[in-house]
């Protein structure tokens, strides 16, 4: 899948994922996907909860070995 921007907050735990896509969602236009790397099990559940409150697109979210990835849409 091919992101527009790539958000790597691998290392970092809860709240660090969710503070770095936040950040980077604000200065990106509507629609644009972004894909979020972590290595915070957490993610998980973190990221579609996110997601659900902000109304943003969790396009896919899977996991790769110890990282997690998900891709999210931008709402607008």
């Amino acid at each position: 899948m091919e992101a527009g921007v790539r958000v790597d907050t691998s290392g970092a735990f809860c709240p660090v994922p969710i503070l770095e896509i936040a950040k980077a969602m604000r200065r990106l236009p509507p629609g644009t996907l972004v894909e979020l790397v972590s290595t915070d099990r957490g993610l998980e559940a973190d990221l579609p909860a996110w997601c659900e409150a902000t109304g943003n697109e969790l396009v896919r979210l899977e996991r790769r070995g110890a990282h997690y990835v998900g891709w999210v849409r931008k709402a607008g």
